[in-house]
């Protein structure tokens, strides 16, 4: 197997992030709002005013999730732009530093390992969706970019989850659809 095929398959294996999000939900004591709470809220360590047994699972699929955007890149690098790759692996080991650090054990360190995956992935995928002429990928991405200033800007709110999952979302959606689609043209 080539180096790209197994990046690309790295990639695709970035939808993990989906399943184990809604696996950490079920874990959940009382009831977590994808409109109101953080994706981190299902990674925190302690209780109250809730958090989820299953924790492990999401701070597991961050970490994992760093290591497929990362190492994806990395292997993909001769199909990429230079400062997409760079971005990517940046995006990466935010991601990464998310699931070694959950919110309510180092909250600094948490949200830069946060703002570097959401503003890194983002810009990476903004790059990736002009070379591949893609205007959806290009939407989804500025959107991205565009929830995660919101965030960074106005704060908490009555949608924060919402936003917040406006500014994550974008990289493993299109990550995954890439890698697929790289599969299928054999790179």
């Amino acid at each position: 197997m080539t180096p790209a095929k197994v990046g690309a398959c790295l990639w695709l294996l970035c939808f993990q992030f989906f399943v184990a999000e809604q696996f950490a939900r079920m874990g959940w004591t009382g009831h977590y709002s994808m409109r109101r709470d953080y994706i981190s809220d299902l990674g925190a360590l302690r209780c109250p005013p809730g958090c989820s047994s299953l924790h492990w699972v999401m701070n597991g699929s961050f970490m994992l999730q760093g290591f497929l955007i990362f190492f994806g890149a990395v292997l993909l690098h001769r199909l990429l732009p230079r400062v997409a790759v760079i971005l990517l692996a940046i995006a990466g080991l935010g991601v990464l530093v998310v699931g070694l650090f959950p919110e309510d054990t180092n909250a600094r360190l948490h949200v830069q390992g946060a703002a570097a995956n959401f503003l890194g992935g983002n810009l990476a995928i903004i790059l990736l969706a002009k070379r591949w002429r893609n205007w959806i990928t290009f939407a989804a991405s500025s959107i991205g970019l565009l929830a995660t200033l919101v965030l960074a800007f106005h704060g908490m709110g009555p949608d924060t989850g919402t936003v917040e999952r406006l500014a994550a979302y974008p990289l493993p959606l299109i990550l995954s659809w890439s890698g697929w689609r790289m599969l299928r043209t054999n790179p």
